[in-house]
């Protein structure tokens, strides 16, 4: 009896130490640049099952939401809430569109610095083409089992306003992102720990997709 109590406590701490395994620093940095400039430069679309997880200290659960993502190069990203609500955010070159209970919004980004800044690190991260993020943004390469960790530390005043810090998964296989976690920017000169994360799923490459998706209007 005591020897398989300790066989299932062995056997519990091997999975927690799994579960907790670190990111070790990628040693080849510039290697795996270039691989992932290779990589992007042959992708033209992505479509994608999404999930949202919004974190509030505040609270007591997580917001989760679900729909579709779209993206085309170089520069169109739709996210289309299909639950709880139905709601689109739709950036398509110079312009971003939010659609929620039949009201648009539409935006220009050349006349909004803060929002410029912000479709340029979603089209860059979810594109996987964050070579286009210029000196702005801090760059740290990790990498965990199968995934690659990007950690993408704005410097600009602008995006700081919008998040803090942007964690970045990549697909090891084909560097596709799984997974994109926007740190909330500080309150007051105090972390929040507030975050928004989303996971991609069901990912399809370079199929078409129609042109009513990015359309604003």
């Amino acid at each position: 009896m005591k020897k398989s109590f300790l066989i299932l406590v062995s056997f519990i701490f091997s999975v927690s130490l799994m579960a907790q395994e670190k990111a070790t620093p990628v040693s080849d940095v510039n290697a795996l640049k270039s691989e992932m400039q290779q990589s992007a430069s042959k992708i033209k679309t992505i479509s994608s099952d999404f999930t949202q997880e919004k974190f509030m200290s505040v609270m007591a659960s997580k917001m989760v939401s679900k729909g579709k993502f779209y993206y085309q190069k170089e520069d169109k990203v739709t996210l289309q809430y299909l639950t709880p609500f139905k709601q689109n955010l739709v950036m398509n070159g110079t312009k971003l569109m939010m659609e929620a209970n039949g009201k648009k919004n539409v935006l220009d980004a050349t006349s909004n610095p803060m929002m410029a800044e912000l479709k340029k690190v979603i089209s860059a991260c979810m594109g996987g083409n964050i070579a286009s993020m210029g000196s702005d943004y801090k760059l740290e390469f990790f990498q965990t089992g199968g995934l690659y960790l990007i950690k993408i530390y704005p410097q600009s005043a602008n995006i700081k306003k919008v998040a803090e810090m942007v964690d970045l998964y990549l697909d090891k296989k084909d560097f596709s992102v799984v997974k994109m976690k926007m740190l909330e920017p500080l309150k007051k000169g105090q972390k929040t720990n507030d975050y928004t994360e989303y996971i991609f799923e069901n990912k399809k490459f370079n199929t078409p997709i129609d042109a009513s998706v990015f359309s604003i209007k």
